[in-house]
């Protein structure tokens, strides 16, 4: 069997007695099944179960054992945590195999294949062959890496089709469906419904990867590649894609990262192109996988008939409702960049906000409008790169000279080799605007000798202690120096400072921006946005004003339950606020009002008056009823009250 990940095999880990018994339970059971069906006799030929089917149950031990419903769920339980993981074995849930299965039976026609290239138990392929019928289904095909989950979705589906109409292949999916397809070993399918796996890129051995990519551009999916490292569910839909035939059925259990993240968008693309997507499904209470605490999505869409027309939205429950239809292929930029925008009750607000801003021209897109944005530095070894740290305070700030102390040691180190800046969002998180005491070491990559003395006493300072160790492993004799270059290629100085990731609910955060009078630098826990100070001004009103940050909770990249954020790439593409000092000085005037003050968390600002001050200057600068802001109010209280719209964690990325 091809190891999925790769030609490395590792060694199988030592199971319990328990789960040894579980197995065994299985098999048997398994066994036990395929006999009824082909008899004993048929299952005797086969030379290496003839010791094991001798001992298969009586009728009346039949009932110690598991039935077969209960070895389709309890054979993923059999494998170790890690292994597990590295398979993504986590099987649909009743909810989701409802849905696939109710609307692959809609397709029309007889003598159908139905199939799933990633098949588990096949739980998800039986019943969804019991809802089209069996009379209408000519062969069921799945392919499964595992040999007992494999030999449990034989005994489902031949119970239901009979051994004519099955087809079950023990292997890797990637190795297997490309040449299997070509030989007309497998014939494409009329339905494939799917829970592809969604094992992390950084899991898979280099090899395996490149075997993965070499695959898939070979099939003809290169143009949809949009980054080399991808989710490993984008590649499997290339392969679902390859196998499926024109005018045929997906349906799939896709992870929500899938339609945000940069690497899913060539696959975005690939539906938009290719298929007709009928709707996309949440679940609000939990994932559509057994035990995966992952947020995800299903699709249904039917392929060979270019996107047209309008997608329904539904978010099921204890029951389904359908959220409204959208053209996908109309949506704006930036609601198209992330389809989980689609289920939130922010979407039509802010997207009236947005198309309101842009054809009046008070709104612009951040990359056409040109404030520059640069990620802050990275350090090996805060502790030694910060100054202050936990190992040493200042004692003395002024003049040329910064005098920093640790007991009874003493240095004095030259302004010259520091740099002023943010060292994390959490010290920052109740006033706007900002004046950093902190400091970062930038050392030139001059030799040690050559450094001022008290300098060269804290490098020395830095190896002994192994506060530095991070950096000496990293980059070897000048590793004093990796700040240095970046200030040097980067340039990492600015007037308004983004949080990499924030705290939807904003339990401690009265601020989303930090704003500084002069440029100064930051941490890479910061975007850094150049500009002007007047422009800096109307940028960090725009960012902290509430509509803003319902684009936020419309738009961000969720990374867990309540925590989001937006990257680099992600800002060019959102519409802001366009400089224009006839209309928006009331927004710089309502900025300087609020700037310095304390702010509580934000949603105790919400009704205070110099909230409302902030955001109607905003709105009215774009140009928007102001009617707008008060039912942005009302929706960001009603998701802070039921903690948003998807209170699962969703894939990281």
């Amino acid at each position: 069997m091809p190891h999925p990940r790769g030609s490395e095999r590792t060694a199988r880990p030592i199971r319990s007695s328990e789960t040894r018994g579980r197995e065994r339970k299985i098999l048997l059971t398994c066994l036990s099944t395929l006999a009824d069906v082909v008899g004993y006799d048929g299952l005797r030929s086969l030379e290496p179960l003839s010791r094991i089917v001798e001992e298969l149950p009586g009728e009346g031990e039949l009932a110690k054992f598991l039935s077969l419903e209960e070895c389709q769920m309890e054979v993923q339980r059999t494998l170790p945590r890690e292994e597990r993981k590295t398979y993504a074995a986590y099987y649909t849930t009743d909810r989701g195999i409802g849905i696939l299965a109710s609307e692959a039976s809609k397709l029309g026609g007889s003598g159908l294949v139905v199939a799933d290239p990633f098949m588990g138990s096949a739980r998800l392929l039986t019943e969804t062959v019991k809802s089209i019928g069996v009379d209408r289904v000519d062969l069921a095909w799945g392919i499964e890496p595992l040999p007992l989950p494999a030999l449990v979705a034989l005994a489902s589906l031949v119970t239901v089709l009979g051994t004519s109409k099955v087809k079950v292949v023990v292997g890797d999916a990637f190795s297997l469906v490309p040449n299997l397809l070509s030989a007309s070993d497998l014939p494409r399918a009329d339905v494939i419904v799917t829970n592809p796996p969604f094992t992390r890129w950084k899991f898979l051995p280099k090899r395996y990867r490149a075997r993965l990519l070499r695959v898939v551009e070979d099939l003809g999916y290169s143009r949809y590649l949009t980054r080399r490292e991808m989710g490993l569910q984008v590649l499997s839909m290339f392969l679902v894609d390859h196998a499926l035939k024109e005018g045929g059925f997906l349906g799939a259990v896709l992870p929500a990262s899938t339609f945000y993240t940069i690497y899913g968008r060539g696959y975005k693309k690939l539906l938009l192109e290719r298929y007709n997507l009928m709707a996309v499904v949440e679940n609000s209470s939990s994932s559509f996988s057994v035990d995966s605490g992952f947020k995800e999505l299903i699709i249904l869409a039917a392929k060979g008939d270019r996107h047209h027309g309008e997608t329904a939205i539904i978010r099921v429950n204890d029951s389904a409702e359908e959220l409204g239809r959208v053209d996908i292929k109309e949506l704006p930029a930036f609601l198209q960049m992330n389809w989980l925008s689609l289920f939130s009750p922010l979407r039509d607000l802010v997207r009236g906000l947005f198309e309101r801003g842009l054809s009046k021209g008070t709104l612009g897109y951040w990359g056409d409008l040109g404030p520059d944005m640069v990620r802050g530095l990275e350090m090996y070894g805060p502790d030694f790169f910060f100054i202050p740290n936990r190992y040493w305070s200042v004692v003395e700030d002024g003049g040329d000279e910064v005098v920093i102390s640790r007991g009874e040691d003493t240095l004095s180190l030259n302004r010259g080799f520091l740099v002023r800046c943010l060292r994390k969002p959490s010290l920052y998180a109740r006033r706007i605007e900002v004046s950093p005491d902190s400091y970062m070491l930038s050392i030139p990559p001059l030799p040690l000798e050559e450094l001022p003395p008290d300098v060269r006493r804290y490098v020395r300072w830095g190896e002994r202690s192994k506060a530095a160790a991070p950096a000496v492993r990293a980059f070897g004799d000048r590793w004093y120096s990796h700040v240095f270059s970046q200030v040097e290629s980067k340039r990492p100085f600015g007037r308004v400072f983004i949080p990499d990731k924030v705290d939807l609910a904003f339990r401690r955060r009265g601020v989303f921006a930090n704003y500084s009078e002069e440029p100064v630098s930051a941490s890479k826990n910061f975007y850094l946005i150049r500009g002007s100070g007047e422009e800096a001004k109307l940028i960090a009103a725009w960012l902290n004003s509430t509509p803003f940050l319902a684009v936020l909770h419309l738009m961000g990249r969720r990374i867990s339950d309540t925590w989001t954020r937006l990257l680099e790439n992600d800002y060019l593409e959102l519409p802001m606020i366009s400089p224009d000092p006839d209309v928006d000085w009331p927004v710089r005037e309502a900025f300087d009002d609020v700037k310095a003050r304390e702010l509580p968390p934000l949603w105790e600002q919400l009704g205070e008056e110099y909230r409302e001050r902030l955001d109607r200057s905003v709105i009215r600068a774009v140009g928007v009823d102001e009617g707008v802001l008060f039912r942005i109010y009302s929706t960001l209280r009603d998701l802070a009250r039921s903690g948003g719209s998807s209170p699962l964690p969703v894939q990281r990325t």
